[in-house]
């Protein structure tokens, strides 16, 4: 199975634990507890998706230890080191309100209280300490912070975000004819 557009990236594989065939791993999610529960992951070998069914997980605070039926001892562990674990989306906890998924707002129309519209979201740049929406409109590209203070509004029926950006800030990518 091939990696898709149907997948999201759960977090990744570190390194062995223990000398039983446990691997440490590092969940690349808001809630980890919500995937105490795991019973299967896909682990992206050489661009292919291989399932891998879980034995046991253990969420700990920096990392989570997973035992994967069929990896027994150190060198199997060792050689699922340094990959990428995905689930289908349709895996994710539904989220409500202002939170969303990064990929569940790509196509969204991403509004201004003030100034209008500010384009479709193209991507979600997850940079440290500064996501951001990264639009398309009328053949011009922006990029706006994600914050709490500047989300009004989800609307995920209309496909619409509503933010309060700070005033000027359309203007750096937009000229007025745009808006």
């Amino acid at each position: 199975m091939a990696v898709t557009d149907e997948m999201f990236e759960l977090g990744r594989t570190l390194k062995p634990h223990g000398l039983k065939g446990e691997v440490a791993i590092k969940l690349d999610v808001d809630v980890p507890k919500h995937y105490a529960s795991l019973d299967m992951v896909w682990v992206e070998r050489q661009g292919t998706l291989v399932p891998y069914t879980i034995h046991s997980i253990a969420i700990r605070p920096k990392t989570t230890v997973v035992q994967f039926d069929g990896v027994d001892d150190v060198e199997a562990a060792t050689a699922l080191s340094g990959h990428r674990l995905l689930l289908p989306v349709a895996a994710l906890p539904p989220l409500k309100g202002l939170k969303f998924y990064y990929h569940e707002v790509v196509g969204f129309a991403l509004e201004d209280e003030r100034f209008g519209s500010l384009g479709t979201i193209a991507t979600v740049m997850d940079l440290p300490g500064n996501p951001l929406f990264k639009t398309a409109l009328n053949e011009s590209e922006g990029f706006f912070p994600i914050k709490d203070e500047t989300l009004v509004s989800v609307n995920r029926e209309a496909k619409t975000i509503v933010v309060s950006m700070p005033e000027g800030l359309p203007e750096l990518y937009f000229d007025n004819a745009a808006l």
